[in-house]
């Protein structure tokens, strides 16, 4: 910059929350234009961060302004007020080291102060020193709130749920819509749909998404959207917050043992999920009696039948056979089903409709007594010298790790004790005949833990372990 040429200015405006009381971006620029036109200063640019919070400097308009300092672009930063650049202290110093080792200057509209001087950078200072200070303020007060309103059994904040809608007075009701719709969306994935069944069925409500439901808008559900959804406890009326479930006073949509039994469906289907989207009936759950490898589905060119082979016999050639039809396996599995039928109908008048079975939670709770004992025992040990520091924190994570698994386990058990498998019944059962693919498969992958087959012609065995045996 010479001493002849006019001053180069950008206005720098910023609004943390687009609302009433708060001075908008166009009252910013109008009293930085007014202060420039005083000044005899070019206003070469006007770069705007709306909605942003000066916490973060993670801005892009404050970015550019920054470039274009340090590029020579421009001469002087004119903001409404100090605070307006940021509210961080570290950031506040940083872009003061940055843009006067550049040879510019920052200065304010509103909150005139000769920078020339030690005393006007001293009152530079503490209004900026007064900025972190509003900001950590407003911090701890909307902390306050949202303790108060979590201690409530009330959200944080109001922002869109799906299956709900929100107002100050009356707080998060079902959706006369979206409810009944999210409702379904469970039901039809503890029955065995699909993802992509769960998208065309949302599809087909005529409910739109919106960037409220998904970092990106879009004109039709994706599956990985409804799946946030549904693994949003907030339809059982809870909430969660810092890595927290809360109890919640909105009303339920769905009930405990439909949520408890989704988490324990959805863990087991995450586990299997290339097989869940096969098109062969028995994939992931068929193996080979005779190595114990999978065996994998596919259609038999000339006779269009499906068909399984083990790899190791098809490709590898370590055996003979290995190849079956998947209605000589149906042959076994369909008359296995029909006999659990008569079983549970034979128990129907004395007992509830579920599968008798020796119940393994006391042994799994056990189990985790004992893993947290040996927890404590290795703590001791730890203290007294007697195990390093590296082997115990090897050690326990190893411990934790195989707690985890049984709470797992442990949880997934009482969620079926508490709904049964898949409401098991007789008459679900028979319904096999007119069920889709995927419903069978969901059936089975909850009765059904392998089923082995040896295929040496002419003889073939089939053997269904179930998932109590």
């Amino acid at each position: 910059m010479t001493s002849t040429a006019r001053p180069r200015a950008i206005l720098y405006l910023r609004q943390s929350i687009s609302r009433e009381d708060s001075i908008s971006l166009e009252l910013q620029e109008e009293a930085g234009r007014q202060y420039c036109a005083q000044r005899d200063y070019q206003v070469v640019s006007v770069e705007a961060d709306p909605g942003i919070s000066g916490r973060t400097w993670n801005r892009p308009a404050v970015q550019r302004t920054m470039a274009s300092i340090e590029n020579g672009e421009a001469d002087v930063i004119v903001l409404w007020k100090w605070s307006r650049l940021s509210r961080a202290r570290k950031d506040w110093a940083l872009a003061i080291d940055k843009v006067e080792s550049a040879g510019g200057r920052i200065e304010s509209a509103t909150e005139q102060v000769d920078v020339t001087t030690s005393t006007g950078r001293f009152a530079r200072g503490m209004l900026a020193e007064f900025a972190a200070f509003e900001s950590e303020r407003i911090g701890d007060t909307w902390k306050e709130a949202q303790h108060r309103r979590i201690a409530q059994g009330k959200p944080a904040n109001g922002r869109k749920r799906f299956g709900y809608t929100y107002t100050r007075e009356t707080g998060f009701t079902p959706h006369p819509d979206e409810a009944p719709a999210l409702r379904e969306l469970y039901r039809m994935y503890l029955v065995g749909h699909t993802t992509r069944e769960l998208v065309e069925y949302l599809n087909s409500t005529g409910i739109k998404p919106t960037h409220k439901y998904s970092s990106v808008v879009a004109e039709t559900w994706s599956g990985d959207t409804i799946m946030r959804i549904l693994d949003n406890p907030f339809a059982t009326g809870r909430f969660r917050h810092g890595g927290q479930t809360h109890q919640g006073i909105h009303e339920p949509i769905i009930s405990e043992e439909t949520w408890d039994e989704y988490q324990a469906r959805r863990r087991d289907r995450v586990k299997r999920s290339r097989a869940e989207s096969s098109q062969y009936l028995l994939t992931g759950m068929l193996y080979c009696a005779i190595c114990g490898s999978k065996a994998y589905g596919g259609r038999h060119v000339p006779t269009g039948r499906v068909a399984y082979s083990c790899k190791q016999a098809s490709y590898y050639k370590l055996h003979r056979g290995g190849y079956v039809n998947e209605d000589k396996i149906l042959e076994h599995l369909l008359p296995w089903l029909e006999k659990l039928a008569d079983e549970i109908n034979a128990l129907a008048d004395a007992e509830p409709a579920h599968v008798q079975v020796a119940d393994p939670a006391p042994a799994i709770r056990r189990a985790i007594i004992k893993l947290d004992s040996r927890r404590d025992v290795l703590t001791d040990k730890m203290l007294d010298g007697l195990v390093p520091d590296d082997v115990y924190r090897r050690k326990l994570a190893e411990l934790d790790q195989e707690k985890t698994q049984q709470q797992q386990r442990l949880q997934d058990i009482e969620a079926a004790q508490k709904v049964g498998e898949l409401h098991l019944t007789a008459d679900l059962i028979r319904d096999w005949p007119s069920m889709q693919l995927s419903a069978r498969r969901e059936l089975l992958s909850r009765l059904v833990s392998r089923i082995e087959y040896t295929a040496q012609r002419p003889n073939l065995d089939v053997e269904v372990i179930a998932k109590w045996s």
